[in-house]
């Protein structure tokens, strides 16, 4: 009888440690740019509870770069972060076991000039001075493309291209030190809000004279090889319904600037920046994408050069269409 019952309790207490170890949340490490919008997301899951809802843990790491971002998805440090379509292809030709698994954000910046500015059209900024963050910021890769491709000159040769950090872009803007810029994209919404700027022509619109698809992905979810594909579908939902809930709930914008997650110099801008995020939502992943963004990168690629771009050809093993958010 003793034996019995000691059998039975031993059962219990194993039945409830598997239990326990089921409920166990699945862990993934992801890689967050300081001042990048990725962390927005990363507070919406837990604000929401949907780290809990979903059984997943999701430890969180800020670097200072792009590059340490990318330096510790090399190394396993992280197994998630998020990066443009062409450092994707990049990665991939680099070696570096690691792919795009899901769309972040669609290219949603564009050029902007001064309010009271003459240029009515990209025809227009030939011989004009116009800023980029760099030489190979993807913005300015697509004006090319289409300035060559439809308006007969390159802004690279034909016009005078500097580099220029956003907030430095606006203000030599304001003064008429340039005559059209290419800042990120909340940087575009920002400057439209507060009526110093107009935009001349947004990067969706250069997409389309160009013949492509205006729903291709600018920054796209990275996973590594080895991580666990039912924690990546965990997490891919995870930001499926962050996103969700941020476009319902209006105090989480407030709540992005109290915590420093973005900054503003007036915070009645946030609705154009929230807006401008709304519309860059992605729709899609499949295989209509990655044939639009293996064009965009050969277009590229001819009017830049490989330098510039940083790739010489487009790798279709940088994406996998494969991984969908879990339940879809």
């Amino acid at each position: 009888m003793g034996v019995g019952v000691r059998a039975l309790a031993l059962l219990a207490i194993l039945v409830a440690s598997a239990s326990a170890l089921a409920q166990e949340p699945r862990v993934v490490r992801v890689g967050l740019q300081a001042g990048g919008t990725f962390s927005w997301v990363v507070y919406a899951i837990e604000r929401f509870g949907i780290d809990k809802e979903l059984g997943i843990q999701v430890k969180e790491v800020t670097y200072p770069s792009k590059q340490a971002t990318q330096i510790a998805l090399r190394s396993g440090e992280v197994q998630v972060t998020v990066d443009d379509f062409i450092e994707a292809v990049r990665m991939q030709q680099q070696g570096i076991p690691a792919r795009a698994v899901y769309p972040y954000s669609l290219v949603t910046g564009g050029v902007v000039v001064r309010a009271d500015s003459p240029i009515k059209s990209v025809a227009d900024l030939k011989g004009k001075t116009i800023a980029a963050q760099s030489l190979g910021d993807k913005s300015l890769l697509i004006l090319r493309a289409l300035a060559v491709f439809k308006y007969g000159f390159d802004p690279q040769k034909d016009s005078k291209v500097v580099a220029a950090a956003p907030p430095l872009m606006a203000e030599l803007l304001r003064k008429g030190e340039i005559d059209a810029g290419l800042p990120f994209w909340h940087f575009v919404a920002r400057q439209v809000a507060s009526g110093e700027s107009r935009e001349l022509i947004s990067a969706a619109a250069m997409l389309k004279e160009l013949g492509a698809p205006p729903d291709l992905p600018l920054l796209l979810i990275i996973a590594r090889n080895d991580a666990d594909a039912g924690t990546i579908e965990r997490l891919l939902k995870a930001v499926q319904l962050a996103n969700q809930r941020m476009r319902e709930t209006d105090a989480f914008w407030k709540e992005i600037l109290d915590r420093n997650l973005y900054a503003l110099p007036d915070a009645s801008l946030m609705p154009a920046v929230r807006k401008r995020w709304e519309a860059g939502l992605p729709q899609r992943w499949d295989a209509g994408v990655v044939v639009g963004l293996t064009n965009l990168v050969q277009r590229m690629v001819q009017v830049a050069g490989a330098e510039v771009v940083g790739v010489s050809r487009f790798d279709a093993r940088a994406y996998s269409t494969q991984f969908r958010p879990l339940g879809d």
